[in-house]
């Protein structure tokens, strides 16, 4: 394969994920102020799947694409608002995490331990910038924030980023 068609081959798979991205994000489960997506596992994909820059870039597309005003984010919502409401710092998470997990899935030798605390650390991440634009526009305590933005998820996380590790293993096979 030249090095063109490898590129091509990248784009086309980056354009499909931010898609798949896309479609994940607006399925959701009100169980708060703040609704269970499954948005996070398109997240994980694009890093378990892409090189660094392409799943950056299919991240970003993704947000450029609902500050734009297209409904891609959750309960098919878009615009600038939403990136920066109480929320909007989840979404913004969303690139440091795709980023931490394809530097991880880009290594030659890959273990499932480091894998595991390579998916937390994403996930701590992208929990993070949620938190922190939380309490910066609610001007809450750090307990109250957690309770409120990271208690009710974690497991639901933890469960997309599994799914992500057995879906990212069968997809490769066909990539």
């Amino acid at each position: 394969m030249t090095r063109q068609n490898h590129r091509l081959r990248l784009m086309c798979r980056t354009a499909l994920l931010c898609a798949l991205l896309c479609v994940l994000s607006v399925i959701t489960v009100p169980i708060g102020a703040v609704p269970v997506t499954l948005g996070l596992l398109g997240v994980f994909l694009c890093g378990m799947l892409l090189p660094p820059k392409f799943a950056v870039s299919a991240v970003l597309g993704y947000l450029l694409l609902g500050t734009i005003g297209l409904p891609v984010f959750s309960s098919m919502q878009g615009g600038v608002g939403i990136l920066l409401g109480l929320t909007g710092g989840f979404l913004w998470g969303y690139l440091p995490a795709a980023l931490t997990l394809s530097l991880w899935f880009s290594r030659p030798q890959i273990s499932l331990p480091k894998t595991i605390c390579a998916g937390l650390l994403s996930l701590f991440l992208c929990y993070t910038c949620g938190t922190v634009q939380f309490l910066i526009l609610t001007k809450t305590s750090l307990i109250a924030a957690l309770t409120a933005c990271v208690l009710p998820f974690v497991l639901f996380d933890l469960c997309k980023f599994a799914a992500a590790l057995y879906l990212s293993h069968r997809f490769r096979r066909h990539l």
